[in-house]
């Protein structure tokens, strides 16, 4: 007996495990074990369905894929139907082909799974076949249709889909298009959605929807809806005023703000009070932030009751800030609350405020037994500019946590009080390495004459992390005197400290920049070696093409890669051999890296090294070289990306190809 008839009985055991276990045999025994598989979808015990999935998905190939079309059409077994669906979805892209011929079966079943598979693939082939399902005489295919060009996101089905939505006698179909239309985000919609909102039973999709693709331009129906009839119309307007709020930039945002606050009413406040109270998640969030935005400071105590946990500190700090300097009387009253979350958030408010009538409060919260209160009251302290607040603030510089001795040194350099630095530079070389370093950070930050004369002195101290610190200071200040120093560190012992002053150096565009560059090249470490090259390209790489050039050939890793792009981002002539060479290197990393550095040759010589890189064995290359060929098209190269447009196993590919044809 072989070894599929064995497997064949013990397929047939009363036992479900033992069904189960002959599943997992079936998969490693090769692919004549498939039509055993296909009989196990029908299997009454999910788990051995399960496993017989991925046993098929494993073979694909074009007798797993008529099998699973067979089992779509098991009208007597929901579960084989579930397991194919199941299995074409993990196949992917290489379903499409089998799949889309189903779309016009007879069996309105079997349409129906073909569309909702196809959405769950997302693969945009689809998108022409499911568009002609809007119109299918069953409305449930005619629904799913709607929901799969939702998932599939393509913009040619915007037009059919407000086609949909405009006529008023579709049932369902009117609101998965109104829903679908959302998920796609064409502006297209706005109009059609905005006139839609006069059928009630529509508020809640269309709603949803604006919040997705709309702009300030939509807030007054959003407004509107907090106060609506319907519960869920009321939770979905709030969610959509947040969403436009965080697409909108500064001027947006200021205006959603105000209309919120002229137009919101005892009513709306209510609402999102009992909201904030009775929801989760995401809806309990907006309701947070449009609360804040009403600016009604007696609702400071219900937004502070809810800091019970850190996951609702960032929504409530927010809306506190929108909530404007009225509700600050509300917050100096909670600087000493029992609640750390609540103590926070109140000295974090009244900093942004800029509120000298907390400045003791937040001075007592330096010594708070919390790390983050200490902290957040520095900070506080330093945008209030509190003198008063300096030798609290220099003894944070000790802290025990390093994230509080930061918001100490930015503190400190915001108040700007020199006369600081006095007993720290007098102390410096007495200090731990820690504090040496922190007395280095704000060095920088200070930025004065006196503050470069100690770094450049700070610069032989033993600790290399002082030494990167005063390298990062020096670069961050715009006087011609760190050019000395930077130049003495790039020959240091540390290699990072190299790296970062191969950087500043660069960026300082000093005349002897390059000479102390070029040596770089050549550095025992890849990462100093690439701050070389990138630096030199800063400088100007076609001064320096040849011996840029030069390296190619040799270089490895982060420097070869940082020599490709700042070859191609000049053109350096010296380099386009090299560059032509490289394309076929074993990393497809380094070859992407060379498909755009090529793009900015002369066309007429890459283009044979580019076209052939089309059909490169890695998808990141294939795209690369699809994108650069959208800028250079050509008859026979456009024949290659429609190809490349259907055909490609990888869908970033095959939207590559598309984007480069315009379509």
């Amino acid at each position: 007996m072989s070894t599929l008839e064995q497997l064949d009985i013990k397929l047939q055991s009363r036992d479900a495990e033992e069904r189960r276990e002959a599943a997992v045999d079936l998969g490693r025994a090769g692919r004549g074990s498939v039509p055993l598989l296909l009989r196990a979808l029908s299997d009454r015990d999910w788990r051995v369905r399960k496993t017989a999935v991925e046993g098929l998905v494993a073979f694909g190939g074009d007798e797993v894929t008529d099998g699973l079309v067979r089992c779509l059409s098991a009208e007597d077994n929901a579960g084989a139907r579930n397991s194919a669906i199941e299995a074409f979805v993990q196949l992917g892209p290489a379903s499409v082909a089998v799949l889309m011929p189903l779309l016009e079966t007879r069996d309105r079943d079997v349409r129906k799974f073909t569309v909702d598979i196809l959405g769950d693939i997302r693969d945009t082939r689809a998108v022409p076949g499911v568009i002609e399902r809007l119109k299918d005489s069953d409305e449930n295919v005619r629904v799913a249709a709607a929901e799969a060009l939702g998932k599939l996101r393509d913009r040619r089905a915007v037009d059919a889909l407000i086609a949909c939505l405009a006529a008023s006698d579709q049932s369902w179909l009117d609101y998965a298009s109104a829903e679908a239309l959302g998920e796609i985000g064409d502006e297209r919609a706005l109009g059609p959605l905005l006139a839609a909102l006069e059928r009630s039973s529509l508020r809640e999709p269309v709603i949803e929807s604006l919040g997705k693709i709309g702009n300030a331009n939509v807030l007054q129906p959003l407004i509107a809806g907090l106060t609506d009839p319907l519960r869920i119309v009321r939770e979905v307007s709030a969610e959509a005023l947040v969403s436009i709020f965080r697409k909108g930039g500064g001027e947006e945002c200021r205006r959603i703000v105000s209309d919120v606050r002229t137009g919101a009413g005892e009513r709306t406040v209510s609402f999102l009070e009992e909201l904030v109270d009775t929801s989760g998640g995401a809806l309990q969030r907006a309701a947070v932030e449009v609360l804040g935005w009403t600016g009604r400071a007696d609702s400071v105590p219900k937004l502070l009751s809810l800091l019970r946990e850190e996951e609702m500190e960032e929504s409530v700090v927010h809306a506190l800030r929108s909530m404007g300097r009225d509700a600050v009387p509300f917050l100096l009253d909670r600087l000493a609350d029992d609640n750390v979350l609540v103590r926070r958030a109140a000295a974090l408010v009244l900093g942004e405020f800029g509120r000298g009538e907390a400045e003791d409060a937040l001075r007592e919260l330096l010594k708070d037994e919390n790390g983050h209160v200490r902290g957040t009251a520095a900070e506080s302290l330093g945008r209030i500019r509190s003198t008063k607040a300096v030798p609290q603030l220099v003894h944070l510089l000790e802290d025990e946590y390093e994230n509080v001795q930061e918001c100490a040194i930015r503190a400190l350099a915001s108040i700007g009080d020199d006369s600081v630095l006095d007993g720290l530079i007098k102390e410096f070389s007495n200090q731990a390495a820690a504090m040496r370093r922190n007395i280095v950070q704000l060095l920088g930050l200070l930025g004065t004459g006196r503050a470069v004369d100690a770094l450049a002195y700070a610069l032989k101290d033993e600790e290399p992390m002082v030494r990167k610190a005063v390298v990062v200071a020096l670069d961050g200040i715009p006087d011609d005197r760190t050019v000395r120093p930077l130049l003495l560190a790039v020959s240091d012992d540390d290699p990072e400290v190299r790296m970062l002053a191969a950087e500043a150096v660069a960026k300082s565009a000093a005349p002897e920049a390059s000479e102390a560059l070029i040596p770089l090249l050549d550095d025992e470490d890849l990462w100093v070696c690439a701050a070389a090259a990138r630096g030199l390209g800063r400088l100007g790489a076609r001064a320096f093409g040849a011996i840029l050039a030069g390296h190619l050939l040799q270089a490895r890793d982060i420097f070869l890669l940082a020599l490709i792009d700042v070859a191609g981002a000049a053109a350096v002539p010296e380099a386009l051999e090299p560059l032509l060479t490289l394309a076929d290197h074993d990393d497809p990393e380094v070859r992407k890296t060379v498909i755009a550095a090529l793009a900015s040759y002369a066309w007429t010589r890459v283009r044979p090294s580019i076209l052939a890189r089309l059909f490169d064995e890695h998808w990141s290359v294939r795209k690369s070289a699809a994108e650069v060929l959208g800028r250079h098209r050509d008859p026979a190269t456009d024949q290659i990306l429609l190809r490349m447009a259907e055909e490609d196993a990888d869908p970033s590919v095959r939207q590559a190809a598309r984007e480069a044809l315009g379509t």
